[in-house]
């Protein structure tokens, strides 16, 4: 019988350098994630309406965001490489370029999102209570979406050198500000009244704001192996704009399609009634907590193997991938057992609603079953990212999105009336299906032909 043989425990310094890139990455996921499981864990315990429609403007909010920061995975890229070709000047030229870029698409989005808040949340077929605390959590925090992007790009730059540790201590005092402003603002404290959804808000405008003043500190004042001249940000360098868009734009593509894939699974399980969708959140909320491993060890991987293949270095590449790819496994095979073994006591931490815990304790359970799949789907996808290529990631998400996920929760729903159980059912095997193709992908190797051709015929 053949041996197991895991490549991070056998070799020393291919653990210490997934480690040391992967563990800051995923603490500042799981830091960032707590904004929102904050939000949640704190507006619910007003109840099923305030939950809701913190719920509702949140997913709006984060998913534009998170849909615009994903033209940060080009400019990490290009750093990446860049730094593992030696080149520091384009380095600083791509950071540079890339606040400009976040700056002028913020200010454009958050002007659109404003004017157009109210016809997009009326799609929605929520209580008229919901859908006004849901446009008040709207109109403030899309108030501040310029220096959120912005945030976030920066620290998609820091991601690309491999300096995790930088967002990661960013999230850390962007996550305190923000719960105890949570706390006194929701739920007040002396001269301070009781904001409710509004103060949930507030607090996470706050915490934003000073996240990108600590950013900002860093970035321009040549820390972190990083020297940023303000010359650099202060016109757009085309070229470099153009390949941040190449590389970047497929990944908003992705991104795109996994954000509308949550606004149109929102528009559908909310006709299963007010209870339905807010478990639905809680347990939501619970995976977005889970996955936040499989984030990190992909921005891990995007990063170690666009520097190898920066270097021009087959075997780190395909060491760099192999590692991040068992990490993953382990990381959230882990959460998958607990998940499992104590679905309601997780449930429990975010409502104290019986009926919700009920129900989204057996949500979680379910979702216990998606663990492996979401850790193999994403660390895939961030190494061919950081091999440069962007497209697979969004074919895939594609596919699984509108051939098979929105359709058969449509049909699930709106035909067949079937509980909110079989529709996490459904994302269940929606994973199952995407890490067998992202299987297929890398198994082939086409995209490391595609990166390293040259050097893959030499050897």
């Amino acid at each position: 019988m053949k041996k197991l043989s895991l490549l991070i425990i056998k070799e020393p310094l291919i653990r210490k350098r997934i480690f040391k890139t992967a563990l800051p990455a995923m603490m500042e996921m799981i830091l960032y994630m707590l904004i929102g499981v904050v939000d949640i864990a704190i507006v619910g315990r007003l109840g099923a309406v305030p939950l809701a429609a913190v719920a509702l403007g949140a997913q709006i909010f984060f998913g534009l965001v998170l849909l615009l920061e994903s033209l940060g995975i080009g400019a990490a890229i290009l750093v990446a490489q860049a730094k593992g070709a030696g080149k520091r000047l384009e380095v600083s030229r791509v950071a540079g370029q890339s606040f400009m870029l976040a700056v002028v698409v913020g200010i454009a989005a958050a002007v659109l999102g404003l004017w157009l808040a109210e016809p997009f949340v009326g799609l929605f077929a929520v209580e008229a209570e919901v859908e006004r605390l849901a446009l008040l959590y709207i109109h403030i925090v899309f108030s501040i979406l310029p220096v959120a992007l912005t945030l976030y790009i920066i620290n998609s730059v820091y991601r690309g050198l491999g300096r995790t540790d930088i967002p990661m201590t960013i999230a850390f005092v962007v996550n305190i500000v923000n719960c105890a402003a949570n706390y006194i603002l929701v739920y007040g404290m002396g001269p301070i009244p009781a904001l409710g959804v509004a103060g949930s808000a507030l607090a996470s405008s706050l915490a934003h704001v000073v996240g990108l003043v600590m950013a900002c500190w860093y970035f321009f004042g040549g820390r972190g192996g990083l020297k940023v001249k303000f010359r650099l940000s202060e016109r757009l360098n085309w070229p470099i704009i153009q390949n941040i868009f190449r590389l970047g734009l497929p990944s908003m593509g992705e991104q795109f399609f996994l954000t509308v894939s949550g606004l149109v699974s929102v528009f559908l399980i909310v006709f299963l009634g007010t209870t339905a969708y807010a478990s639905h959140e809680v347990a939501l909320a619970v995976e977005s907590l889970s996955i936040m491993p499989g984030f990190g060890v992909a921005i891990a991987a995007t990063a170690l193997v666009g520097q190898a293949v920066g270097a021009r270095d087959r075997l780190a590449v395909q060491k760099m991938a192999r590692g991040s790819l068992e990490l993953a496994i382990l990381l959230m095979g882990f959460l998958g057992v607990v998940f499992f073994c104590f679905p309601q006591a997780i449930a429990r931490i975010f409502t104290n609603d019986p009926v919700l815990i009920t129900l989204a304790g057996s949500l979680v359970r379910i979702a216990a079953f998606e663990q492996l799949t979401i850790a193999l789907s994403m660390t895939l996808a961030g190494i061919l990212k950081g091999a440069g290529d962007t497209r697979t990631p969004l074919y895939v998400t594609t596919l699984a999105t509108w051939a098979f996920r929105i359709p058969i929760m449509y049909l699930l729903i709106k035909v067949l009336e079937l509980s909110i159980a079989w529709i996490w059912v459904v994302f269940v095997i929606d994973w199952l299906l995407r890490s067998l193709v992202f299987i297929i992908v890398y198994q082939r190797k086409r995209w490391l032909y595609r990166a390293l051709g040259a050097e893959l015929e030499a050897g």
